[in-house]
């Protein structure tokens, strides 16, 4: 029987997604590895999932990627995955000579492997398994093999360490990003925006909602298997059902029409799509339904959100978040996520941001670095911030945030690789 072993540099969207290509492979007579990060000296086929989201994230996928061709039997086979192919293929032609799929062509499997039962034969699952402690030992270990001995580097090792444990709290406490407790539910796939930096959607592509009934079919599977707290996740889930005729705040009404004990979660709502949950939102808080949400709002100023594609009436969406703040009860947890060194960023705008983080009063926030992704419209705008401004910036808006909100900010001065939330 042929040993497969998936490696994953991804981030927390493609979840369920690997879980179906699990379950695909031990379908089609493969096992699995137990290993999921040091190379499977035994595996015949390995297979990396990669993040295009920042250059660093890219970087570690490649470096990833040579450390399991240095590392495996000379007859395994490396299949390259995830993001990184249609964000980058000039660079994966370069330094990957073997077989690539993406979000959108898990079907190439089909060929590359020569299965006998296909990848649409496998449904998506709606549970992720429990986090591994071996992934965070590791990502101690390899933090502590940086220092040089040095009081500055000491002063770095523990900047990156709590960073490290800001985000694990976010992940799994804030966020929920994974928990045997929680029915994830993936009710759309792409995505709807232009954001001007985000090359994401190159790989993901255009959205493509699930039809309201089988989401509705599936919340009701999740009760009947006793779960009680259930996730509505996708790559830019507020915009679901724009393509089928209906929108979130419908599909939200529809579950409160169920009978059951629940409570959701909702996450990756863009700010432009609150208005349309809003009302629903509300009606989730009162009957204590609403556990979660999630509004990457990236800036609080006007000039910067219309140069990344993500205009709104960024006032009108503060109000509302502050009156869901306002009226929830206190097990609530509201998050966002940041974009520091925009280019042209000024230090007023970022203030305007930091205003708005503290008038809403978030729970938590990814504060990312910007990062110039190949063929994205801000690659090419002038006023660059230097990275180690952006490096100071990020601490500036965890020191002033620090108390209220919990903050991940950038590592090093190359912006690292924050968590994709």
């Amino acid at each position: 029987m042929s040993k497969a072993q998936i490696i994953l540099t991804s981030c927390s969207r493609r979840g369920l997604e690997v879980e179906q290509i699990k379950n695909y492979l031990r379908g089609n007579g493969y096992t699995l590895s137990e290993e999921d990060w040091q190379v499977d000296p035994e595996a015949d086929i390995i297979l990396l999932s990669t993040c295009g989201f920042t250059q660093p994230a890219e970087d570690f996928g490649f470096e990833t990627l040579h450390r399991i061709q240095r590392g495996k039997k000379s007859s395994a086979q490396v299949i390259l995955g995830g993001c990184i192919p249609p964000i980058n293929p000039q660079r994966v032609v370069a330094e990957f000579d073997g077989p690539t799929f993406n979000p959108q062509t898990y079907t190439r499997l089909d060929d590359i492997l020569h299965v006998q039962h296909p990848f649409q034969s496998f449904n998506r699952p709606n549970m992720l398994p429990a986090p591994s402690i071996s992934q965070e030992v590791r990502h101690t270990a390899e933090i502590l093999k940086t220092f040089d001995g040095s009081l500055s580097g000491l002063e770095y090792i523990s900047r990156r360490l709590n960073n490290g444990l800001r985000r694990r709290l976010i992940r799994n406490r804030y966020a929920n990003l994974n928990s045997r407790h929680t029915f994830y539910i993936q009710i759309q796939e792409g995505c709807s925006m232009h954001c001007s930096y985000c090359a994401i959607r190159t790989a993901i592509g255009p959205l493509h909602s699930q039809p309201l009934d089988e989401v509705l079919d599936q919340f009701r599977d999740g009760l009947a298997q006793g779960f009680h707290h259930f996730q509505l996740v996708g790559d830019n889930a507020g915009s679901y059902g724009l393509d089928i005729c209906t929108n979130m705040g419908r599909l939200l009404e529809s579950i409160l029409a169920i009978e059951g004990k629940f409570d959701l979660d909702l996450t990756d709502i863009n700010p432009v799509y609150v208005p349309l949950i809003f009302e629903s939102v509300k009606k989730l808080l009162a009957q204590n339904r609403l556990s979660r949400l999630y509004v990457p709002i990236q800036s609080g100023n006007r000039r910067l959100l219309k140069m990344m594609n993500r205009d709104c009436d960024i006032d009108a969406i503060r109000r509302m978040l502050i009156e869901i703040k306002t009226a929830a009860p206190r097990n609530f947890k509201l998050g966002t996520s940041l974009i520091v060194g925009f280019p042209s960023e000024t230090i007023d705008e970022l203030d305007e941001t930091i205003n708005f983080c503290l008038s809403v009063g978030f729970d938590w926030a990814w504060c990312h670095s910007f990062s110039a992704r190949p063929e994205t419209p801000a690659a090419n705008l002038p006023q660059k911030i230097p990275v180690d401004e952006i490096l100071h910036r990020a601490r500036y808006v965890h020191s002033h945030l620090r108390g209220k909100t919990l903050v991940t900010n950038a590592d090093d001065s190359t912006g690292n690789k924050t968590c994709q939330g």
